[in-house]
């Protein structure tokens, strides 16, 4: 672990932004040029070079306004670790916890970014496999940016077609990824559960264990954002809901004509917004509607989605601070 004012060559630690499965972020200063960036340095840094440098190598070919840019790759100390633009903002998670749900014109604003950036990944040929709110940056002037590449495959189409293993967040994972059999349709899934989340504050399903997840996916329907949120169109809830559905056939074919559905959807989710304008405002000032408090008490940390005390800053669980 990097503690502050600790040097990297030229990098000067100022904080530590977070952590994860597989390395943690820090804030740093580039003191040659006096600029913000973020090193990500993977927890196992005795691995081979070669299955350190997967991530960046996957990273230096996704050039996209969406995408948090690779800068470089460097070893200093002995220490492996990535520099990263740093995005002045905050994680599309801790986002949603302030607000509780966020208003469809903001969610669909986030969803169009998302989904853009996914679109360019796969036609790169890159599977992202943990799409989730913790995974995307919102910069402060509003821009989602898609982060955290460590478990992305490159699917060649031609050879094995999905990435076949489980590793994923389990709330946002589809069922064909409990099943080891990870598609580019995958990450329109899990791009849907955080439309989800962004619309009624919770994700459909959730629990400790994720098989329980897997067994819910399969065996119950989920409930669509409009009922759990009325102030979300009907039009809306549809397109979310068509993300989500289980049998790929029926999802959408291709993370393109997802962007397209969404396209579409931003030229009259501001109509069907508007008479609504007097409900919106309300629910700002006096809180949640009543269909939302009891999705919106349960708290999952950020990092390992076990349920968090209802004041608790810190996970029980995990230790990290949310």
């Amino acid at each position: 672990m990097l503690s502050k004012d600790q040097t990297l060559g030229k990098y000067l630690i100022l904080d530590r932004l977070g952590s994860g499965g597989f390395g943690a972020v820090y804030l740093a200063m580039d003191t040659w040029v006096n600029r913000k960036v973020a090193l990500k340095v993977p927890h196992q840094q005795q691995e081979e070079i070669v299955d350190l440098l997967k991530e960046p190598r996957i990273m230096a070919g996704l050039k996209h306004p969406n995408i948090v840019e690779l800068i470089t790759v460097e070893r200093k100390n002995g220490i492996f670790f990535m520099v990263l633009e740093y995005i002045e903002g905050e994680g599309l998670d801790r986002l949603i916890r302030r607000e509780r749900f966020l208003q469809p014109p903001r969610a669909l604003e986030i969803g169009l970014d998302v989904c853009s950036a996914i679109a360019f990944a796969h036609g790169h040929q890159i599977l992202h496999r943990d799409l989730r709110p913790a995974n995307i940056l919102v910069n402060r002037d509003g821009v989602a940016k898609v982060t955290d590449f460590g478990t992305s495959r490159v699917l060649e189409m031609q050879h094995v077609p999905y990435a076949p293993t489980r590793i994923g967040s389990p709330p946002y994972m589809a069922p064909e990824h409990f099943r080891g059999r990870a598609v580019f349709q995958s990450d329109l899934w899990s791009l849907g559960i955080t439309l989800y989340e962004m619309l009624t504050g919770t994700v459909p399903f959730y629990d400790a264990d994720p098989l329980k997840i897997a067994e819910a996916l399969s065996s119950q329907q989920i409930v669509p954002p409009h009922l759990r949120n009325p102030i979300v169109p009907k039009t809306f809830s549809e397109v979310v809901m068509k993300a989500l559905a289980v049998n790929l056939g029926e999802r959408y074919l291709s993370a393109q004509a997802f962007l397209e559905a969404l396209r579409r959807l931003k030229e009259n989710v501001a109509r069907e917004t508007r008479p609504l304008g007097t409900a919106v405002l309300s629910l700002s000032n006096s809180g949640p509607h009543p269909s939302l408090r009891a999705a919106t008490q349960s708290r999952l940390c950020r990092y390992c989605y076990r349920q968090l005390p209802r004041m608790a800053t810190k996970c029980p669980t995990c230790g990290e601070q949310n």
